[in-house]
């Protein structure tokens, strides 16, 4: 004679508990994965870092002295700069360096910097300049800087 197995299912509690561990652990993948697309927020006088690039003014002029380069800076805008990225073009090859110098609201800065020939060995046609500012972290107590590509000083030729 044959015995039928009694059929039996997941509880109603067990199934709503583990349905609720699945969606929180959904959630928290995608709250994880997202959060890679939000950047943080840095603030310069209680404003978007962003919206201050427009607010820059600055001047920049590259002297040759007697085999080497100077550059001048003078700051015309209502906010210190910090630092400058300057960008150098040699036919479709650029390079990027660091001018870790900084010019306050209204002062002029000249400094000596190397900028006849590229890593590659190429001498460079053009140069852009950006400026970098430096701004609070929201809801933090750290500092950022926030390089202004969008409002390079026009291309200076050699």
């Amino acid at each position: 004679m044959k015995t039928v197995a009694e059929k039996r299912g997941l509880s109603p509690v067990i199934a709503s508990v583990l349905m609720i561990l699945l969606v929180l652990v959904l959630a928290a993948i995608i709250f994880l994965w997202a959060r890679g697309f939000i950047s943080e927020q840095i603030e310069k006088f209680g404003k978007p870092v962003e919206e201050l690039c427009s607010s820059v003014d600055f001047s920049a002029v590259i002297v040759d002295s007697g085999g080497y380069s100077i550059l001048e800076i003078v700051n015309r805008g209502n906010v210190d700069i910090s630092a400058f990225e300057i960008k150098m073009y040699s036919g479709g090859d650029s390079e990027i360096v660091s001018f870790d110098i900084g010019v306050p609201v209204g002062k002029s800065v000249s400094s000596e910097v190397v900028l006849d020939v590229m890593q590659n060995g190429n001498v460079p046609d053009k140069v852009e300049i950006f400026p970098v500012l430096t701004g609070n972290v929201r809801g933090k107590s750290s500092y950022k800087v926030f390089t202004c590509r969008e409002y390079p000083t026009p291309l200076l030729d050699f």
